[in-house]
């Protein structure tokens, strides 16, 4: 696990942290952005080449953040819940891309997943409105976990569609965590 590349990460996450070991420096950082280079030009902290997804971690004591890094490496910290950012990010990059190639997007497990559910909310995209106090957050939630989504009635079907075209793709399209 000592690699020329793992010794290049932990020195720019130690340099860039405030605590000084790396047990304790990883419990810093946080996923916060994530933007593709199609032409695989991209190279992690760690010294990898031909990244593809840069990922942007942020450092949540002192603001510091380290570009690019790649999800290999972000693996390497250890953390369960940096490993559920990176693939929440991964998901929505490619919902985003679905969005942009025209495909038509739909409350399945194809383009959503329940985590992708709670962080719209969270990050504001279900608003209140007169019809929902919550936005739509808890219906959408309700009809993703349902087993069968080919018995949706019609009103169900027509206010997912709703909530998808009026809420959850604009935010997704201007989501600026998605360079």
């Amino acid at each position: 696990m000592t690699t020329e590349n793992f010794r290049r990460l932990t020195s720019a996450v130690i340099a860039a942290s405030v605590a000084k070991d790396w047990a304790a420096a990883v419990l810093e950082w946080d996923v916060t952005e994530l933007e593709e280079d199609p032409t695989g030009s991209g190279e992690c902290a760690c010294g990898q080449q031909e990244l593809v997804l840069l990922f942007t971690i942020t450092n949540k004591r002192n603001g510091a953040k380290l570009y690019p890094i790649g999800s290999t490496c972000v693996q390497k910290f250890g953390r369960t819940d940096l490993n559920r950012q990176v693939t929440l990010y991964s998901d929505l990059f490619r919902l985003r891309a679905a969005i942009l190639n025209n495909t038509q997007i739909t409350l399945t497990s194809n383009h959503f997943s329940r985590a992708m559910i709670e962080y719209l909310n969270d990050e504001g995209a279900f608003t209140p409105d007169r019809w929902d106090s919550d936005g739509g957050y808890a219906f959408m939630l309700d009809m993703f976990n349902k087993h069968k989504k080919d018995e949706f009635t019609r009103p169900q079907l027509s206010k997912i569609t709703v909530l998808l075209n009026r809420k959850v793709i604009p935010f997704v399209l201007a989501d600026k965590s998605l360079g």
